[in-house]
């Protein structure tokens, strides 16, 4: 079974607004093997990052860090997938941003995802998930790639190269 994380990059304050865009990272397991990374860039505080997460390469199950990408950028997840947060997000605190700033679809999307987390107790501690898969398999994939902390190494992986790439980018800029 292939594992995909999923992860924006950086991205300095300068291209809030629409004005600069991000990485989004597929990092691709197949077990503990590290098998395929893809990019596709990703407008800051826009709304595209959902058709660049569905041209992505990515395995049987993906987990997101999240669905909020790239600012207040959004996806919205297709099938067999996992969002994670290794604490519980500060779901007011979200919403009123994302209206203060944004108030269209994305309130919504993050809304319906973010209200619905599930508590999941792990072999490394607490996390939360929205998923559509069953959630004895989704314990069992976290717990399997929770190697060296809370966080799974396909989302650990996917942020670390998206993390590069984004500075890469402002030193060749």
């Amino acid at each position: 079974m292939l594992v995909s994380g999923i992860d924006d990059g950086y991205f300095p304050l300068t291209y809030k607004g629409k004005r600069g865009k991000c990485p989004l990272v597929s990092v691709t397991f197949d077990g503990y093997k590290l098998v395929d990374v893809d990019v596709e860039f990703i407008t800051v505080d826009g709304d595209d990052a959902t058709t660049a997460y569905k041209n992505l390469r990515k395995g049987d199950i993906k987990i997101l860090d999240s669905i909020i990408v790239g600012g207040f950028n959004y996806i919205i997840p297709d099938n067999n997938y996992i969002i994670y947060y290794a604490s519980k997000p500060d779901i007011d605190s979200i919403l009123n941003a994302a209206r203060k700033h944004y108030n269209d679809k994305r309130v919504n999307v993050i809304k319906e995802f973010l209200s619905n987390m599930i508590a999941l107790s792990t072999n490394r501690g607490t996390v939360y998930v929205n998923t559509d898969l069953d959630l004895k398999m989704v314990k069992s994939v976290i717990e399997y790639y929770q190697i060296f902390s809370k966080y799974p190494e396909p989302i650990k992986y996917a942020h670390i190269i998206g993390k590069a790439i984004g500075q890469s980018q402002l030193i060749s800029d």
